[in-house]
């Protein structure tokens, strides 16, 4: 049984949105390690959840514009 050849995937790019929200909640972490003030915390999580969100967006975007 002959089975079809998978395409093989484009090299996965890390943008630079991905890197500044990992970065953030690198940041949101160290801050809940160091028990730094509540809105620091939750403002530097918030961030992250926010600019993972964009990178989502941007993600599907790209992907409906070439389909």
């Amino acid at each position: 049984m002959n089975l079809p050849q998978a395409k093989p995937r484009p090299a996965y790019k890390r943008s630079p949105l991905l890197i500044a929200a990992y970065g953030t909640l690198a940041v949101a972490i160290v801050n809940l390690i160091l028990g730094t003030g509540l809105y620091l915390i939750a403002g530097s999580a918030g961030l992250a959840v926010v600019l993972g969100l964009a990178e989502i967006i941007v993600q599907l975007r790209r992907r409906s514009a070439s389909a």
